[in-house]
């Protein structure tokens, strides 16, 4: 199926000097200069442009849900489809149900609840699309790239390059064509990596169906601070140093404010003639009391979820699931490094 796809690529209009290597589970795209156009002196390494798609050669549709209805026309249509070579090499359905956790099996699925407070569940739910054809929504899914002012597109062989978040990347729109750029350098005969945005591991896992092995600065990991007679507050624990994300600190310092310290920050911002919305009076701390107990309470929840992160690697790999196994391995170093960062603030503190 590969020659057809380059012969039609070719026919096309794409240029590329990559190739495409590999069988699933693992296909890749290495730089060859052999692939250079019109015989050109081959180079060592490159980097800047690595790919042209004329837009006629991309499935092209407003919305991911029409894309992905499109992409199972196009499917339907076998080989009269214009598209054929390109749709006959995509992924089949049996190799997306095995990563992509839609498809996983309900034990599976209660292996990973129970690590991650039930993160992936959650996402499934969201993205879930009962009308749309289950191959195609995960071709689309997995693949698809954002096209400017066009809508969402699958484009050939831009879906074929694998992700490095610290691969910076850069694409355009010019006479309708694609142009796909890379500031990184790659040596001749290396995979040639792009970067698919700043996602984090619940995205990577249930979009595209793999945990990076590469230590991300855009992954955080979230957990659920649960108070009665209020609202679950949505924690994130950025995975670089264990910060906590500002808004949802704000909140719970209100839920713990007492009344007169509430009473105190509001007559020392009319002082300040300081203005703002009722929850932007506690954007800073309310008191060192109520800083203290705000941490404390937050470094619970994190506790208790680092113990279940961690019960789940151990069943992960008792079951030799090694992907929910790093999936959580992964959630458990943050929350590490989220403990960490309470116990910086607050030496010596109770939870």
């Amino acid at each position: 199926m590969i020659t057809p796809f380059k012969s039609w690529c070719t026919a096309q209009g794409i240029l590329t000097p990559l190739q495409l290597c590999g069988e699933l589970p693992y296909r890749y795209m290495k730089y060859d200069d052999s692939q250079l156009a019109n015989g050109s002196i081959g180079k060592d390494e490159i980097t800047g442009p690595i790919l042209r798609v004329p837009l006629h050669a991309c499935i092209i549709a407003d919305t991911p849900v029409d894309l992905s209805k499109r992409l199972a026309e196009e499917k339907d249509m076998g080989e009269e489809s214009k598209f054929a070579p390109y749709i006959n090499i995509l992924p089949e359905l049996d190799y997306y149900k095995e990563i992509l956790p839609r498809f996983w099996s309900e034990e599976r699925i209660d292996l990973v609840t129970d690590g991650d407070g039930g993160q992936v569940y959650r996402k499934i739910q969201e993205d879930d699309c009962p009308d749309v054809d289950p191959w195609a929504h995960a071709c689309v899914t997995s693949r698809a790239n954002y096209v400017q002012k066009n809508g969402y597109a699958m484009t050939p062989i831009l879906d074929m390059i694998n992700h490095d978040s610290a691969s910076i990347t850069s694409a355009a729109i010019l006479e309708d064509e694609l142009f796909l750029s890379v500031d990184n350098t790659f040596q001749n005969g290396e995979e040639v990596f792009i970067s698919y945005g700043d996602l984090t591991n619940l995205e990577t896992l249930c979009n595209y169906g793999f945990i990076s092995d590469k230590k991300t600065a855009c992954n955080s990991e979230s957990i659920d601070v649960l108070m009665m007679r209020q609202q679950p507050v949505k924690v994130t624990i950025s995975s670089v140093d264990g910060s906590l994300d500002p808004g949802s600190i704000a909140i719970l310092r209100s839920y713990l404010a007492s009344p007169a310290e509430i009473s105190a920050k509001e007559n020392e911002r009319e002082e300040n003639g300081a203005k703002g919305t009722s929850l932007s009076l506690f954007a800073s701390p309310i008191s060192e009391s109520n800083e203290e107990e705000v941490f404390s309470f937050i470094a619970s929840f994190i506790d208790e979820a680092l113990y279940d992160a961690r019960s789940g690697v151990e069943k992960a790999s008792e079951k030799n699931d090694d992907l929910v196994e790093r999936y959580l391995t992964a959630r458990a170093e943050t929350l590490v490094k989220g403990l960490d960062f309470v116990k910086s603030k607050f030496p010596g503190i109770e939870y």
